[in-house]
This record gives structure tokens, C-alpha cells and sequence, in this order.
């Protein structure tokens, strides 16, 4: 794939020329996450003013159903949305008053499945949101699926807007489980592997992270 192509996808939901690249690539997000990451240097660069502040946890809105189509994840390199989202899963999780383990599996399944950003529009069939949920599956609808929270708590098997069997219903003894396995139950994905690869990702910010959230439970 031209490489013009790749850096294509790291432009905001609000280009139309990313949306026409994103919608032509021959490449699916998944596809392209197999290709590994291009471009990170430019993906940080953008100067990115984010509506919701992670530190104050004023999480509006306006942050849970933004559109965030930019690709592309290195722990190394996470821009302030992806920050947020890490965040903000944490914060869901912990006002949920949830283990550490269904935590992680919440992260890797993330960063998998969007590289945590609220993925817009969907490039794997009806699929959308943090974990490129299909609401063809039961996942809810396709404004349900892009809403963080909705879309975090029906991963976790909480909340009325899905039908799909969450995580603490695939799998109510997460802590005994391999993380990877874990999420793999609930997502049932075609690439296992990957999310295994992701679990010293999702521990990295949960010791990053973890201690600077409250608990969120609106």
C-alpha cells in the first residue's frame, strides 16, 4: 500500500480528503494495524485541542461521542485523545468498582481494535467505536457503539443498550484468565494473537494512569 495511503489516515474526522482515503483503502483498520504503524512523528505532531480535560475529569458529552479516525498506537507515543480514552476506560472501571484484571482486558481490547480512539466510520463492515463493536451483532446501535461510555460498558456486559454477552459474562473469573484469551472471548476477533501482544501496553498506562483517576459513575 502507498504510504501516501497510510499517512492519509491520520488526518482529523473533519477532512473530507481522510474520509474518502479511509473509505477507498484497500486496507482494513485491522488490515493496517497487521502493516504496523507509519507516520507516529506526524500523528504527534498535530496540534490537537481536546474539549475534555483528563486531569479535571470533565468528561462531557461532547468527549464520549467525538469522532477520532486518526490511526495508529505506540505507548511511547499516545496523543492526548488517546490518553483521555485510556483515561477514561479507567475511570469507568474503577466507578463500576471493577479488578484490575477486567481493566486490563478493557485496555487491550481497545488498543487492538482502535488504537483508543472512538474509530469513525466504520471500515470493518457496520463496526464503530472504541472496540469497532457491530451493532448488526447486538452491540447496540451505531450511535450507541460510538458513545465511550455506552460502548465501555456494553464490552463489560453492564448497561441495557446491547444484547451481545460482555466480558463479565464470557468470562466471570477474569483474574484466572489470560488477558488475551479474555478479550478474544468477548470479541471473537479473526487475529487472537494481537491482543496478548497488547497486555504490557494496557499495564503501562494502568501504572501511568491508574493513581490520577477518580472513579467515574454518571
Amino acid at each position: 500500500m502507498p504510504l501516501s495511503c497510510l499517512l492519509s489516515s491520520f488526518l482529523p474526522a473533519s477532512s473530507s480528503a481522510g474520509r474518502s482515503a479511509a473509505a477507498s483503502a484497500p486496507l482494513s483498520r485491522r488490515g493496517l494495524f497487521a502493516a504496523g504503524t507509519v507516520g507516529l512523528a506526524s500523528l504527534t505532531s498535530l496540534a490537537v485541542a481536546a474539549p475534555a480535560s483528563a486531569q479535571g475529569e470533565t468528561w462531557t458529552e461532547a468527549f464520549m461521542t467525538r469522532e477520532e479516525t486518526r490511526e495508529g498506537f505506540e505507548i511511547g507515543a499516545m496523543d492526548q485523545w488517546q490518553v483521555e480514552n485510556a483515561q477514561f476506560i479507567i475511570a469507568v472501571c474503577k466507578g463500576h468498582g471493577l479488578e484490575e484484571a477486567v481493566t486490563t482486558v478493557t485496555l487491550i481490547t481497545a488498543i487492538v481494535e482502535s488504537w483508543l480512539y472512538n474509530y469513525e466510520p466504520a471500515v470493518d463492515l457496520d463496526s464503530g467505536g472504541l472496540f469497532q463493536q457491530r451493532p448488526s451483532m447486538g452491540w447496540g446501535s451505531a450511535a450507541d457503539v460510538r458513545h465511550k461510555k455506552k460502548a465501555i460498558d456494553a464490552f463489560l456486559g453492564l448497561g441495557e443498550i446491547s444484547s451481545a454477552p460482555g466480558l463479565l459474562q464470557a468470562v466471570p473469573d477474569v483474574a484466572s484468565w489470560e488477558p488475551g484469551q479474555a478479550a478474544q472471548t468477548v470479541q471473537a476477533s479473526a487475529h487472537p494473537e494481537r491482543y496478548a501482544e497488547q497486555v504490557t501496553s494496557a499495564r503501562t498506562i494502568m501504572d501511568r494512569y491508574s493513581r490520577k483517576v477518580a472513579p467515574f459513575t454518571a
